[in-house]
């Protein structure tokens, strides 16, 4: 590991520990001064404020009492997800979660008790952990936690062969070579139980004890994973692996028979949740492949108790054509955060008060984990009020909604019951299955089927109606052989459907497969992304359909598939050699969106390409195409020394940091990347929380009286009469010092209001010069408030504050009222700026309210959030007079008209403003590679080497010019950032002008007249 000089831990702490709750920093601010921390009581901030308990939740793993307190909830669950990520290199939380236990779990228990002086539970707040805790939480887990990614035994299958005689019958000699490759992989994905674990529940770990050996998803998946195992038995039939498929069979019997369900995946934590029940055709599939009637006929009251616990426990009644009927939905059985995702579950209610309000969204969370398909915007309510971001998780509302495929398998499954009991003899049982079959084949076409569309749908419980937009789980019936079988035409209508919405919007004649959805919400079981699971029953649906045009259409569509995914697997970048989780209908490439990152290896990828290459194997062939061009990052290897202090994490960020600046730097001329530590030392999450312009462009109120580029009746001009190089501080120098002021937004969102505050400052000097008048950079007046902005300024819904907002708000606000503030060195004017908790609703200040009592009940509470040395500098020990704030902000000059430009190549207009009236504020989409431009060279102008966005950023434009660059003369802007004078070139930065470089030049152009 790479040296780095030393630096103050106790600096390093205070430079991370920003998310703290708000008494540890009003301690910090103020001593236990009553005047200033008024009763707020203490809140854990790690789940939110709430106490699990106090919901009167049912607790998960009650089977494991003593690991759930480690994997399933409490504090050592809580202190590792708010801290871990600093201090241990924590991946994600299910990184930790699957980590296997050095000790015994009551050891371990009681160690954490004793070295935080734990008496109670409840009385334990893990957001108030010291520095010298957290390093003692680093060194906790280090000394009683394993490696996650070598808790299984390594296991090569007893029936694995290196040329299955299935695979003679792919003739494409490049196909069958790649079907062989793709055998070797089954070796590496089967695993055995760790040696410490029995049947008998002694282990020390979340994994569930299976006797067999199984098959892991890959990626982070590390576990059997439910209905993934149906797609990896695909492909293992048809690499003959047949006893390994009926060792599947008989863990998932060991399941049922314990549980009574199959949960979701081998781990404790998925204890109250299960998946879509695929193990009848699994079965099903078993038995037609080896005709084993003795394991048939043992198996077969497993089966029954597995449909039994979905009959009892996720049914639900609903009226169709006036009568009650029976049908089934994914309900999961918690209404908790869940262990692997406990971060994401948590952050995402963050902003939501009520604790039965965040349990309900916790449970239809897992709910639609239950499904498998997590998440689409199947299961979310859409915001239409919302037209950037209508599909927000907030939004699920999985238990509203009764499933066409869920529903299309129990189905299946009654009639795959009734032809297993007849392969065995049991005649009764066949005939009752064939009934509930039929039955239930009548109920399911009236519910779930449009007639007038010839296609399923998911019925919607709160409307009472279907769900007519086009997912995957549309074709679910014709794989399950839901439908009237007799009729050979269901399956031709069907797709005569999908032939229509293709004319409408692209659907099925993507290049590379049928994406799961039409809708592009982000969420990965949506578009552009192609799963494999819906791709491969929707070919074998119209393959078994006895329509010979149809199962051309099959052929056509694994043609798609199965070249996509080859040519992916051929690629030189970091995505060849390798099979991945989902892929894009677009590009061809690793799918997108979600919660984690695209996985790789992945099994039911494998078994379903294994499965065509057998089925298909006649027919399938490749064009001479070249692999596909990606780029994809490669998931980190588990380091083999996790972090013990915090000098270790940050030796571990540095080093991470200078891998991205030397690929960098080798990705582009224009500017030298360097490592500046404060960000280096950000997590992910840290650093997003400094980028506070939202990526949806229209957020606000529609009533803004800002004025366009067609209010001002003007057009764009040409540049003769513009100089090659301009800078606001030379043209008026008296005001440089104001200009030049550097801020430190810290670790919030407020590069929007600093941005803007910083811009009518400097106009503010500027219209006063004029007029024959000087600012003083020292006087407060001087200094537009940027704390003033970020309290009063609207707030859109979700936004506003540290969590982000537009600069046209900002300036909105500047034409009721302005306030002085600070110039970031120093603590005066009525609103300094100090980064704190803020109102979550603020109330909106009115410059004629005149009278002490009225102003006092409409501005928000300033106490909590002032810093020590302005109150006492101020005020002493007085309380804080109202009128004189109130005078001072009616002394601030306000601003008379206020501007937005949102017009691409405007950039000759905006040079012409800040040559006549100053500084303009701007906005940008900031990519990955930024946060490495540091340094100190006035030579160096951004362009952006990543498509990795992050977010959306504001700035402060002062100048533009050019530079030569090796042969070439490069147009800049001069722009003013919001991190510190250390960062770039003194605070400030070059960015390409001209090309709209990370659309700074046509996004959004704020600035306003102020009247002096």
């Amino acid at each position: 590991m790479a040296n780095f000089a030393p630096f103050s831990p106790i600096f390093i702490f205070q430079l991370l520990g920003t998310i703290f709750c708000a008494t540890v920093y009003l301690k910090k601010q103020y001593g236990e001064n009553d005047l200033y921390i008024e009763s707020w009581g203490k809140t854990n901030c790690s789940l939110n404020g709430i106490d699990i308990a106090s919901l009167g939740i049912g607790r998960p793993c009650e089977e494991w009492p003593d690991l759930a307190t480690i994997f399933c909830d409490g504090k050592i669950l809580e202190a590792v997800n708010y801290w871990g990520e600093r201090t241990l290199f924590m991946r994600d939380s299910k990184h930790f979660v699957d980590r296997p236990l050095l000790k015994d779990a009551k050891k371990v228990v009681e160690e954490f008790k004793t070295i935080f002086e734990v008496t109670e539970w409840n009385k334990f707040m893990v957001s108030e952990m010291s520095e010298a805790q957290v390093d003692k939480l680093a060194k906790f887990v280090k000394q009683n936690f394993g490696m996650a990614d070598e808790a299984l035994i390594e296991h090569v299958p007893e029936d694995w062969v290196e040329s299955p005689s299935n695979f003679k019958k792919i003739k494409d000699k490049k196909l069958g070579k790649w079907a062989t490759e793709l055998n070797k992989m089954w070796k590496e994905m089967s695993k055995k139980m760790p040696k410490d674990m029995d049947k008998n529940g002694n282990q020390r770990h979340s994994l569930i004890y299976l006797s067999n050996p199984f098959f892991v998803s890959g990626g982070r998946f590390r576990e059997f994973r439910y209905w993934d195992s149906y797609w990896m038995a695909r492909g293992l039939i048809a690499s003959g692996m047949t006893k390994s498929v009926k060792h599947m069979c008989q863990n998932f019997a060991e399941m049922i028979n314990r549980f009574g369900f199959v949960p979701a995946g081998g781990r404790i934590y998925y204890n109250k949740r299960s998946q879509p029940p695929f193990l009848t055709f699994l079965v099903y599939d078993y038995f037609a492949a080896t005709g084993d009637t003795e394991f048939l006929k043992e198996i077969m009251p497993t089966l029954e108790k597995e449909l039994n616990f979905w009959q009892t426990n996720r049914s639900i009644q609903t009226k169709v054509n006036g009568k009650t009927k029976t049908f089934y939905q994914y309900r999961a059985d918690t209404k908790l955060p869940r262990s692997e995702a406990f971060r994401q579950d948590v952050e995402l209610v963050k902003d939501i008060a009520d604790p039965m309000e965040k349990a309900k969204i916790w449970h239809e969370i897992a709910s639609a984990s239950e499904s498998g398909w997590d998440f689409s915007s199947r299961w979310i309510r859409k915001d239409e009020s919302d037209k950037e971001n209508p599909w927000k998780l907030k939004n699920l509302m999985t238990t509203k909604i009764v499933p066409v495929d869920l529903n299309a398998l129990i189905c299946g499954s009654f009639e795959k019951m009734a032809h297993l009991y007849l392969q065995i003899g049991n005649k009764d049982k066949s005939r009752e299955y064939h009934a509930k079959y039929q039955v239930f084949l009548a109920d399911f076409e009236s519910l779930f089927y449009k007639k007038e569309h010839d296609i399923w749908y998911d019925f919607n419980l709160k409307s009472g109606a279907l769900n007519e937009a086009y997912y995957g789980s549309s074709t679910v019936p014709l794989f399950t052989r839901c439908y009237d079988t007799f009729d050979f035409g269901t399956a031709q209508r069907m797709f005569d459907r999908m032939e229509q919405l293709d004319k409408d919007n692209k659907l099925i004649s993507h290049p590379f497969g049928v994406p799961a959805s039409m809708i592009d919400s982000s969420q990965q079981w949506d578009f552009p992304n192609i799963m494999p699971p819906s791709q491969h029953m929707l070919i074998e649906g119209l393959r078994r359909s006895k329509d010979k045009k149809m199962e051309d259409k099959a052929l056509e569509f694994a043609q798609k598939w199965v070249s996509a995914n080859f040519k992916l697997y051929q690629s030189k970048q970091n995505c060849g050699r390798k099979m991945w989780e989902k892929i894009t209908a677009n590009g061809g490439k690793p799918g997108k969106g979600g919660e984690y990152n695209v996985q790789m290896h992945f099994g039911w990828t494998i078994g379903i390409l294994l499965d065509f290459l057998v089925t298909f194997g006649t027919k399938l062939k490749l064009d001479d195409a070249d692999g596909v061009n990606c780029e994809q990052k490669q998931m980190e290897p588990e380091p083999v020394i996790f972090p013990n202090e915090l000098s270790d994490f940050r030796s571990q960020r540095l080093t991470e940091a200078q891998k991205n600046v030397e690929e960098i730097n080798k990705s582009q001329k224009y500017w030298k990347a360097g490592i500046y530590e404060p960000l280096a030392m950000l997590t992910k999450e840290e650093f997003k929380k400094l980028l506070g312009v939202p990526m949806e462009k229209k957020i606000g109120p529609k009533n803004l009286q800002l004025k366009s580029v067609d209010d001002h009746h003007i057009t764009q001009r040409d540049a003769k009469d513009l100089p090659d190089e301009f800078d606001v501080r030379q043209k008026w120098p008296e005001c440089a010092g104001i200009i030049s002021t550097i801020a430190q937004q810290g670790i919030c969102g407020s590069c929007w209001a600093v941005a803007s505050a910083s811009t009518l400052s400097d106009r503010i000097c500027i219209a006063r010069l004029k007029k024959g008048k000087k600012s003083d950079k020292n006087d407060p007046k001087s200094h537009v408030s940027a704390q003033f902005t970020l309290e009063f300024s609207e707030r859109p819904p979700i936004y506003g504050g540290c969590k982000g907002s537009l600069p046209n708000l900002a300036w909105n606000l500047y034409r009721r009222q302005v306030v002085s503030g600070t110039n970031y060195e120093m603590y005066d004017g009525c609103r300094p700026y100090t980064v704190g908790g803020f109102p979550a609703k603020p109330n909106r200040l009115d410059v004629h309210t005149k009278d002490e009592k009225s102003w006092k009940t409409k501005r928000p509470t300033c106490k909590k959030e002032c810093v020590k040395k302005w109150i006492k500098t101020q005020y002493a020990n007085q309380a804080i007079p109202e009128e004189s704030f109130y005078k001072e902000m009616q002394s601030m000059p306000r601003v008379t008209e206020t501007v937005l430009w949102e017009k691409k190549n405007w950039e000759n207009e905006m040079m012409r403003e800040i040559m006549a009236n100053g500084s303009i504020t701007a906005i940008y989409e900031l990519y990955k590679d930024f946060s490495y431009l540091m340094e100190n060279d006035k030579s160096q102008i951004y362009m952006h080497s990543t498509d990795e966005s992050e977010g959306g950023h504001a700035v402060k434009i002062i100048g533009w010019g050019q530079d030569k660059i090796g042969n070439e003369f490069v147009k800049y802007w001069l722009i003013v950032n919001s991190w510190g004078k250390e960062w770039g070139m003194d605070g400030m930065f070059k960015i390409r002008r001209g090309v709209d470089e990370c659309k700074i030049e046509s996004w959004q152009i704020t600035f306003g007249t102020p009247v002096v």
